[in-house]
């Protein structure tokens, strides 16, 4: 059986990690995850704090940049924008069909460090909740 590779995507790496990270914890096989974004992000603890509530370590992998390539290997591409703040990004054509946009709020928006605490742990619930969602739809295809 031939292995899938599920690309997240996000405009910096926080969001696309993260959901890598709820990503390798599910019971599949024959799945790589990998993510990536389109700007380099800067360090934040964050990212494995807000994990490491759930027990989870952040991915080892690098951050991915959209290559023509990597996209046309793809088996599907999660795109991770925030709609307040972003705009979803545009792909060509002929792989308009393996693309899913996920809606979730930038934590980095927020500035006042308790608030952005919190904002990095609901992202990292919404992503988690995303992902399990996702599964069902990898487990049926």
């Amino acid at each position: 059986m031939t292995q899938k590779l599920i690309y997240f995507l996000s405009q910096t790496h926080i969001r696309s990690a993260i959901a890598e990270a709820w990503a390798k914890k599910l019971s599949l096989s024959n799945v790589k995850f990998i993510s990536g974004s389109w700007h380099k992000s800067k360090a934040t603890p964050f990212i494995a704090e807000a994990l490491n509530e759930f027990a989870i370590e952040p991915p080892e992998s690098l951050s991915y940049s959209p290559s023509s390539e990597l996209l046309a290997d793809a088996d599907l591409i999660v795109t991770i924008y925030d709609s307040a703040h972003e705009t979803a990004p545009k792909f060509p054509d002929n792989i308009q069909e393996k693309i899913i946009y996920w809606d979730i709020d930038d934590p980095e928006q927020e500035i006042a460090l308790p608030k952005k605490w919190a904002s990095y742990q609901e992202v990292c619930d919404n992503i988690a909740l995303s992902v399990k969602n996702l599964e069902h739809v990898l487990i049926e295809a």
